[in-house]
């Protein structure tokens, strides 16, 4: 790639996985053979030393504060694959310059093939700023209707920021009484990336401080992740493709270099969303139990005391 891909890995909700997501795929998308950078950007809770095996000492909010260069505080995990890490330190958290994220990010796009941010969970400049800054939003969730309903609102959000959303990823799926991956993904009217399974492997990976890409690549976790790499690989726009055609979009998860057009045709066709296609109607929450149709015991439901 000319210029590198900028992924936000992303969800209001935490302890969904979102830095286990970023790691894996990071490790992924380094063992198919491309460049990466994982940008830690939880600002506040720093954690992604916990999933890796060093000992950084600078990070992000050196760089944000103006002390050190962008290079100076990345990390190789191996020969393909970087991690710039936020400090850990809360006192840390008063010297950052949230604005200095772009040109940080900005810097990293030449060196690299991938950039992934992991973003921090809540609403916050820190948590919608990435947004605005990646090429596409990789919604993570969980199959938990909490957790679902909160990636919709990170989809509004993403949304309302100007972000490009490119799809979900459900981990943990297959678990309770969820509905399957495509049900909750339509739910969420966005693009299914990929489903990792519910696997006792990832915290036994994460006990080790290690990837469970790495700790056990044949692991059913592993797997998903590197299928769910080897897609956004396929899938990445090729910059080298000057077609003739203008086409708008395929509905795929790589619908980068139209994205504004894309964008504005969508508010063309229905520019006050007057028919509710991509919002819940408030007050509306997600149920997984027994419909009374042909659901599969996926409905939306009037919270009680509602008018009807």
């Amino acid at each position: 790639m000319a210029d590198g891909r900028v992924l936000a890995v992303a969800g209001a909700k935490g302890g969904v996985g979102k830095t286990t997501t970023a790691v894996n795929l990071g490790v992924a998308l380094a063992e198919a053979g491309e460049t990466v950078a994982i940008v830690e950007m939880d600002l506040a809770m720093a954690n992604i030393v916990d999933f890796l095996q060093f000992e950084p000492e600078r990070t992000l909010h050196d760089v944000l504060s103006g002390t050190v260069t962008t290079t100076k505080a990345l990390y190789a995990v191996d020969d393909r694959l970087h991690v710039l890490p936020a400090g850990t330190e809360l006192a840390d958290f008063n010297a950052i310059n949230v604005a200095a994220l772009a040109p940080v990010v900005r810097s990293l796009r030449p060196a690299y093939d991938w950039i992934i941010l992991d973003t921090a969970a809540g609403v916050s400049p820190e948590t919608i700023y990435p947004l605005r800054l990646s090429d596409e939003v990789i919604i993570v969730s969980t199959p938990r209707v909490a957790s679902v309903r909160d990636a919709k609102k990170t989809i509004e959000l993403a949304d309302r920021v100007n972000g490009t959303v490119g799809g979900v990823v459900l981990v943990r799926a297959g678990t309770g009484q969820a509905p399957p991956p495509e049900r909750l993904a339509g739910f969420l009217e966005t693009d299914l990336l990929g489903s990792v399974p519910n696997d006792p492997t990832v915290a036994e990976a994460q006990d080790r401080s290690q990837p469970v890409s790495t700790y056990d690549p044949d692991s059913p976790a592993a797997e998903a992740y590197q299928r769910i790499a080897d897609n956004l690989i396929l899938s990445a726009p090729d910059s080298g493709d000057d077609g003739d055609e203008q086409v708008l979009g395929t509905g795929g998860v790589s619908d980068l270099q139209n994205a504004e057009k894309i964008a504005e045709s969508a508010a063309d066709a229905d520019p006050d969303n007057l028919d509710g296609s991509t919002r819940p109607l408030e007050g509306d929450e997600l149920d997984t139990g027994e419909a009374d149709d042909d659901d599969g015991g996926f409905e939306f439901v009037k919270r009680k005391g509602d008018s009807q």
